[in-house]
């Protein structure tokens, strides 16, 4: 018997999309799946489409919740697989996605975590595969990891010890819940494959396209909480001054030997999200991390590039003085 698959779907508003999703995995014809679907209470006749392919489904539900994480935790509550992931309500699977993640998990016992390709689809484009991670790079696992969450499967029993997704999050749950895993397990349990699992579907109301400011915000306070325990508190004060932290996260269970890897990790977010100034905020937390106090790891051509254009822009000494320095740039050109 291959191993049972839990897919939990949460729904909230997507009737546009959800009819395809459904059927991209009912179609899949897989003998084991647990098909999960949790609904936050739509009023676009979302609930509706669920009714009529409940007999498909383990369990589901329509009703308030207090979003997309709190969502998939309740349909965690109703799942019994050895296998755990989940597809959004506007994504989809790709036929035979199902089988071969579970022959992949049957076939190695050692399996944590696995992860294939997700194609990009964009009304008026043909679908696109998307980047994949390296696995001849653990460390870029930590560092610079893809998140394929379509894409990506876990072994129940790591989701169970995590205690499912993070409810404060709403955007980087998926990038929580990886990091999580990896720091308790370490990335020898990561495969990563190239196989295409899923569709990730770009539209604008998705979350990707209008929170933007939220992933980052997010993805800073992950990092914030990871170098406080750490030891980086330093790094620490450079996130807080350009972002919002959410308070009262739960712990990642880094330890002080890895101090090194999160300061890495936290690098590389300021360098690749904020090397261009836009705000007072950029200006004041970028101007803070190169204090001289502030120690940077060993940094990439790439990175030291991005370092070189920052310090060219903080010549202004002052957010003022950025502001008027930018300002006779735009006249003079």
């Amino acid at each position: 018997m291959p191993a049972r698959i839990s897919l939990i779907t949460p729904s909230f508003q997507q009737a546009a999309y959800l009819e395809e999703c459904l059927a991209s995995v009912r179609d899949q014809s897989f003998p084991v799946l647990e098909h999960i679907v949790v609904d936050g209470g739509s009023t676009d006749g979302s609930k509706a489409i669920i009714e009529r392919n409940a007999e498909g489904l383990a369990w589901w539900c329509s009703a308030p919740d207090e979003g997309q994480s709190h969502a998939i935790n309740k349909g965690l509550e109703h799942a019994t697989g050895d296998v755990f992931g989940w597809i959004n309500s506007d994504d989809a699977l790709l036929p035979g996605a199902l089988e071969r993640v579970a022959q992949a998990f049957d076939e190695d016992a050692q399996l944590t975590v696995l992860t294939g390709v997700r194609m990009l689809r964009e009304e008026g484009k043909p679908d696109r595969a998307m980047a994949l991670d390296d696995s001849g790079k653990a460390e870029s696992l930590y560092i610079e990891p893809m998140i394929n969450q379509q894409a990506t499967f876990y072994r129940m029993s790591a989701v169970r010890d995590v205690g499912g997704l993070e409810e404060k999050l709403h955007c980087v749950m998926d990038l929580e819940l990886w990091w999580q895993v990896l720091f308790r397990s370490g990335s020898a349990g990561v495969r990563i494959v190239p196989w295409p699992l899923a569709v990730f579907r770009s539209h604008p109301a998705s979350k990707t396209a209008t929170l933007q400011s939220l992933f980052l915000d997010e993805t800073a306070s992950v990092l914030h909480g990871l170098c406080m325990r750490t030891g980086s508190e330093d790094l620490a004060s450079v996130l807080a001054l350009g972002h919002t932290i959410v308070p009262g996260l739960r712990a990642i269970p880094a330890d002080p030997a890895q101090r090194d890897l999160v300061r890495k990790m936290t690098v590389h977010f300021l360098l690749k999200w904020h090397h261009t100034i836009f705000s007072e905020r950029d200006f004041l937390m970028m101007r803070a991390l190169r204090l001289p106090s502030i120690a940077l790891p060993q940094l990439a051509v790439e990175q030291q590039q991005r370092v070189a254009g920052l310090d060219e822009q903080l010549k202004a000494g002052s957010w003022l003085s950025f502001r008027l320095r930018r300002k006779w740039k735009h006249l003079v050109r």
